[in-house]
């Protein structure tokens, strides 16, 4: 699936980016990397989370960028990408 078919809030790891598009691998568009899905604008753009970075994708990059739903126990990176506040330690 493509994050263009993501709803707002989802978690999910970059695959693949289907275009070469170097400049969205300087910006940490990199297979693994986890992103969550911040909204949806009017005309098919996203807002997304990768890290502390927030980005706009146009309607276009969106549909290249070739995500999977991220399953499995919550790393911190997964926490953090969802928006979780770590656990404080004791």
């Amino acid at each position: 699936m493509t994050v263009a078919e993501c709803a707002p809030g989802a978690v999910v790891r970059l695959r693949r980016v289907a275009a070469r598009n170097g400049r969205l691998r300087e910006l940490g568009f990199v297979p693994g990397a986890v992103l969550r899905v911040l909204a949806r604008g009017g005309t098919g753009g996203l807002i997304v989370a990768i890290g502390d970075a927030r980005m706009a994708v146009d309607r276009e990059i969106a549909h290249v960028i070739h995500v999977e739903p991220v399953t499995g126990p919550a790393t911190p990176a997964v926490q953090a990408a969802a928006g979780a506040r770590p656990a404080a330690a004791s």
